[in-house]
Parts: C-alpha cells; structure tokens; sequence
C-alpha cells in the first residue's frame, strides 16, 4: 500500500489501476453484513466506478494529456491527471466525461430494467440503473472536488481569470454543502419511519460528505492563490544544491564514509541515462551482515527522478511534484544537472514570499 492508502490492481488501456482501502473495507462490511446481495451490489459499484474513471482518463489521453493512473473510491475515483498548461475547454470536456458515461450507463441499463421487469435479469440492470445514476448525479454537483466543480471552474474560466473563477466555484461549493446539509436534515427528519439512530447515522454520513468538499474546495482555493502570487517565482529562486552526485559504481561502504563528510542525506547518481536518487539507505554499519550490505553498488539503490528546467515557473513545477508524487526534483540548465529542488525548501520559499506579495496586491 502507497501513501495514499491504496494498492496497484492491474492495467486498463495502458493505465495503472489502484484500489483504495475504503472499497476493501466496505466489502469487508458487505460480506459480514450485507451478505450476498450487498457483496454482488458493491462488486458492481467497483465496476461502475473504474468505467467513471476511464472515461476522465481515455479523453485526457486522446488530447494528448498524461494520465498516472486511476485511485478507485466508493463513490467515485481520482485519476491522476498532468493538467499543467491544459487549456479551460479540454479540461471542461475532461471533468464532464465521467459523469455523462455513467448517465448514459444509467439510462441504457434503465430501458433494459423495463424490459425485462420481473425477472433476475431485470433486478440486475435495476441496479446498474441506480449505481450509475448515482455516480452521474452526484458527481456532477458543482462543488470541490467533485466532477461538477471542476466543469463550473472551466465555464467560468472561459470570461475570467483562473483566480477569480476558482473563488466563484469555491463560494458555489459553500452553497452547495449548506443545501445538501438542509435538504438531507428535512428529508430524514419528516421521512416516515426513521428513527433517531437512523437519522443520526445518516446526518453523520452527510457531514462527512460535506467536510470532504469543504476541504477539497479549500485546497483548490489555496493552489488557485498560490499559482497567482507565485507568478513572478522561478525555479532557480528555490533550488538546492545540498546533495551528493556519486558514481553508480560507488560501493555503499564508500558511500557511508561520504556521507559522513558531506551532512546531507540527498544522494544522486547516474541511472539508466538519467539523473537518479539513492533511497533506502537503512543500513546497519556495525551488523553481522554490513560486509554483504555495504559491498552493493548504489545504483542498485537508485530510482530515477523527474526534471524541471532551470527557468520554469516555480509553480509548474509544485504542479510536476503533485503529478509525479514525489518530494524531490531535478533541476537540468542547459542538460546538465543544476540543482534539486526539494518540497520543504519550496514550501519555505512561497511561505516567505506570499504575504509580502498579496499585500502589495492589495495596495
């Protein structure tokens, strides 16, 4: 399991497949609870959401975007997606591909369910009729960070500025949440035959919903901030050149005694033609086995790294460290390696410089 709580399943078109614990959990609780049915009900719902996902992620790559691959939740999914430098109308038709191929899903298993009323195969379009419909609708509601909320912040895009129509969006969501906590209160509270566990599990539900986009409108607000008042940094106002470049050959008991010497724990080295970075370094000079251990070669260690030029906004390359997952980065000037850049320098960089430059904006 990676950091984000979930695990690779497999390849769809060319895309990595992960699953995230959650779905585990409730076919866990389906299995102890539900029995069956509700076992078969979320298998299904599994299914339903992989095509939700594919559908964002096969357009994406039609237009020639990256896709790192698809995190599968119960409710939808997260396809990792290098939105840097897309324009507002690919990333409209990008955002409303999942929930539309689910409506249509909805709307043709529907038809099937009336035609074959009565019967087990009937049932089973039933429920693929509700589970996408679900998916559609729910998703489409124009808030952070559902599907909804990204389609309105790339209308909105389109007459103003990406500031201006993520704060529009953001406020939007606010609305959004106040309605659904509202609606679901007067639902379940006038709502013929709920009782009060009933109606405090289900209001527990919707408040977890709703803190789920209150933060995710949060978080796209502050990147929407930080892209804006971050303009006038580089990468080179924030690179690091507190590392060690060894030869792959370098053998770990030479490595340790550099390291030693050195006070940095930024080990790089030549990998596959690229630039690469020595992880997992955990070794016990003083064991039984440090001989075998400290007698590897490093490149045996070493894992590549991605590259941002030296002039690129320092924002693109906050963006290109979310995509690629990863704290480090190397930074290449004119092919050669420069620097690094590394997150928590980053952080202390734009920590420092975004009051000074939000007050001068304001004058």
């Amino acid at each position: 399991m990676n950091g984000s709580g979930s695990f690779g399943i497999g390849k769809l078109f060319g895309i990595e497949l992960e699953l995230h614990w959650t779905f585990l959990f409730l076919l866990l609780i389906a299995g102890l609870i539900g029995g069956a049915a509700t076992f078969l009900l979320i298998v299904l719902l599994f299914a339903m959401v992989v095509i939700h996902e594919l559908a964002h992620s096969i357009t994406a790559k039609r237009s020639g975007i990256e896709v790192k691959r698809i995190i599968l939740f119960p409710l939808g999914g997260a396809s990792i997606i290098d939105l840097e430098d897309v324009d507002s109308m690919t990333s409209f038709r990008i955002a409303l591909a999942g929930p539309l191929t689910s409506l249509v899903l909805g709307f043709a298993s529907g038809l099937i369910a009336v035609f074959a009323a009565g019967t087990a195969f009937g049932m089973f379009f039933q429920f693929l009729f509700i589970l996408n419909m679900l998916l559609g609708v729910f998703n489409l509601l124009p808030a952070f960070p559902l599907d909804g909320g990204r389609v309105l912040k790339s209308y909105l895009e389109r007459k103003s500025d990406p500031l201006s129509a993520t704060k529009r969006a953001v406020n939007v969501s606010y609305v959004v949440v106040v309605l659904f906590i509202l609606g679901s209160a007067g639902y379940f509270t006038w709502a013929y035959g709920i009782s009060s566990f009933e109606w405090a599990f289900d209001m527990l539900w919707d408040f977890i919903i709703a803190l789920f986009v209150i933060s995710g409108a949060r978080a796209e607000l502050e990147g929407a901030y930080m892209h804006k008042y971050t303009s006038s940094l580089h990468v080179y106002d924030a690179i690091s050149r507190n590392y060690v470049m060894v030869k792959p050959t370098t053998r770990m008991k030479q490595l340790y005694k550099v390291l030693l010497n050195s006070g940095t724990h930024v080990v790089l080295t030549h990998y596959n033609g690229n630039i690469g970075i020595v992880t997992r370094l955990s070794f016990n000079p003083l064991s039984k086995d440090s001989n075998r251990v400290l007698n590897k070669r490093v490149v045996q260690y070493a894992t590549p790294l991605p590259v941002i030029d030296y002039n690129a906004p320092l924002s693109k390359a906050i963006d290109k460290m979310r995509f690629e997952e990863t704290g480090i980065m190397a930074v290449s000037r004119g092919g050669r390696l420069a620097g690094v850049l590394v997150s928590q320098h980053v952080e202390s960089i734009i920590a420092l410089h975004l009051p000074r430059t939000m007050k001068g904006s304001r004058k």
